[in-house]
């Protein structure tokens, strides 16, 4: 439900761009007429009052706008089950709760976007393979 401010805001932005246009009207209009009738040349531009109040009514409907929207109310995950109304959002997944029994098995959650083939050097993945034989082998002797 929108408040009083951004209604009264909306309703004078929306008539300050309803006279705004029709104001560029009325000009364009003597601007043709002038033109027919003295053939003034047509570099006259929109005037600057009519420019201006143009830019302050899309301003102020935008403020308008933004002091409409409610402050939105999040709702836990962990809860009795109860079907959502229209102004109800559920509340992010945190990142550290979500991958706790990855940490605890030390599984990376990332691992589909850290380990690309394209991103391995192979020079040190041979090397460390080379390591791990080495020691290996020292260990059956």
């Amino acid at each position: 439900m929108m408040s009083i401010i951004s209604k009264v805001l909306s309703t004078l932005s929306i008539l300050q761009l309803v006279h705004s246009g029709f104001s560029s009207f009325e000009f364009y209009q003597l601007k043709k007429q002038l033109s027919l009738i003295d053939g003034l040349q047509q570099d006259i531009t929109l005037p600057y009052d009519i420019q201006l109040e143009v830019l302050c009514g899309l301003l102020l409907f935008t403020l308008s706008v933004f002091l409409s929207f409610e402050k939105l109310k999040y709702i836990p995950l962990v809860r009795s089950r109860e079907l959502l109304t229209q102004n109800q959002y559920l509340q992010e997944i945190q990142m550290n709760k979500a991958t706790k029994k990855d940490n605890l098995i030390g599984n990376d959650p990332f691992g589909e976007f850290s380990c690309m083939p394209s991103f391995i050097n192979i020079h040190r993945k041979r090397k460390e393979i080379r390591d791990y034989l080495s020691i290996k082998e020292v260990e059956k002797e």
